[in-house]
């Protein structure tokens, strides 16, 4: 690893926050940083998914997260189009690991993009209850989108808005909420060196006014009993410490709520209840946590209002009672959502709201031109194996499943398959084709392909 060139203001006050172990920390800055590994239990047992790569190393602060010695065989690798893991830094897994997310809740990941934390989120809802992720920049929140979609997930709602106007439309309506705010980023200067560039340019405070921005209007959408998560990825105590002590004093009715200790975490000298990651004792980058909770008692969460933007439907628009004989799994009508040629499954616990820029209301199924569907890739990305009735299934092993992600159209393994046929390799599925004769078309979605 290049000699990293970090700023003298940066190592002065790196040396002031550590002190005697400030060697230390140098000491590791100069090592390669380790990628990690996350299992999407949407589709798939940590255990097994470890298996397949070696018998990974556990990362000590969630149970379905992996170290990993060589990120780029796992990126190839057919299940990782199959949405069976995400690629995660390590300490990166404890905001949303820490969050508690249960089933049936409404959560709200304010500063979703890319979605490592947010695809967390959804996994650990299990269907259940509803995830509002949302970024500002539309950009990324696209990115956010097709993590959205690869893991399979189908009660979120994409969404790319201000706080200020976020909180006007959810007044006390969420569980929880996770905060993962931007940041001066000083935790990653060793795994993305580039980061320095913008430390040195904006200085490591740049960020403290939106950070107290976001804190403040998450705390106007949180339910009384609920719990407010706030990560970032630097050791600024502005950013980190300080920021939280702020806003405890302007929100007496909120209290830490104490992260418990794991292998790897340091409990804050200057908040106690608080915790950081540091590459010297942890095997990971930079990064903070504080868990806050405020005051009153949880309730269970109720029905929400739905403003449709869109046409409802009694029934299965077009030719999609026919495509769906096929599936073991069927959309409820009530909950179908069709704008334009789109049509969409909302989650039956969010509420749409007119006024927000969405860019996913819940599944998109697919397309009706001229009453004739064409699914999704984000409905094969949500489905089973075992919802289909005649899916094809190849081993990852098979040069035919590399054919098919990258566009090519492949023979098909029987004869007996007819019209749409759900594509899986080792029993998840990567998308679907139509099989005509011998041939299998390909419909994997094109900006989805393996380059």
């Amino acid at each position: 690893m290049d000699k990293l060139k970090l700023p003298e203001e940066f190592l002065l006050n790196m040396e002031q926050l550590l002190g005697g172990e400030y060697d230390a920390f140098l000491s590791a800055m100069a090592e390669r940083p380790l990628s990690g590994l996350r299992v999407n239990t949407l589709k798939a047992d940590p255990a097994y998914v470890s298996r397949v790569f070696g018998n990974l190393r556990r990362v000590p602060w969630t149970e379905n997260g992996f170290y990993l010695p060589e990120e780029n065989r796992c990126t190839k690798h057919p299940f990782y189009y199959a949405g069976l893991y995400y690629i995660q830094e390590p300490s990166a897994m404890s905001s949303a690991a820490l969050l508690g997310t249960r089933p049936g809740e409404r959560i709200l990941d304010l500063c979703a993009a890319p979605g490592g934390k947010t695809t967390q989120i959804g996994a650990d809802l299990k269907g259940e209850g509803v995830l509002y992720a949302n970024d500002l920049s539309s950009s990324r929140a696209k990115a956010l989108l097709k993590n959205i979609e690869l893991m399979g997930i189908r009660n979120a709602f994409v969404c790319c808005e201000e706080s200020q106007v976020l909180k006007r439309e959810f007044p006390l309506y969420f569980d929880r909420i996770l905060v993962d705010a931007p940041c001066s980023g000083e935790g990653m200067f060793r795994k993305h060196p580039a980061v320095i560039r913008a430390w040195v340019e904006h200085g490591k405070d740049f960020y403290c006014p939106v950070q107290k921005t976001l804190l403040s209007d998450a705390a106007e959408m949180l339910k009384p009993g609920g719990t407010l998560l706030y990560s970032t990825c630097t050791y600024n105590p502005n950013e980190d410490e300080y920021q939280i002590r702020a806003f405890l004093e302007s929100h007496p009715d909120f209290v830490l709520d104490p992260v418990p200790p794991a292998e790897g975490f340091v409990s804050s000298s200057l908040l106690p209840g608080t915790v950081r990651l540091f590459p010297h004792k942890a095997e990971a980058e930079g990064h903070f946590v504080a868990r806050l909770k405020k005051a009153g008692e949880s309730h269970a969460v109720g029905p929400a209002e739905r403003k449709r933007t869109g046409t409802s439907v009694s029934a299965l628009p077009g030719d999609m009672d026919a495509f769906f004989e096929k599936c073991a799994w069927k959309p409820d009508p009530a909950s179908i959502l069709q704008q334009g040629e789109y049509v969409s499954l909302l989650p039956s616990a969010g509420g749409l709201r007119k006024g927000l820029r969405y860019l996913r209301t819940g599944l998109l199924l697919g397309q009706l031109k001229n009453r004739r569907f064409r699914p999704s890739q984000a409905l094969a990305m949500a489905l089973k194996k075992e919802d289909w009735a005649d899916p094809v299934d190849l081993s990852p092993e098979d040069p035919d499943v590399i054919r098919y992600l990258k566009g090519e159209t492949v023979p098909s393994p029987d004869e007996n398959g007819k019209g749409w046929r759900l594509f899986c390799t080792g029993g998840f599925p990567l998308g679907f084709v139509k099989q005509d004769g011998q041939r299998l078309k390909n419909m994997y979605l094109p900006g989805w392909r393996m380059q």
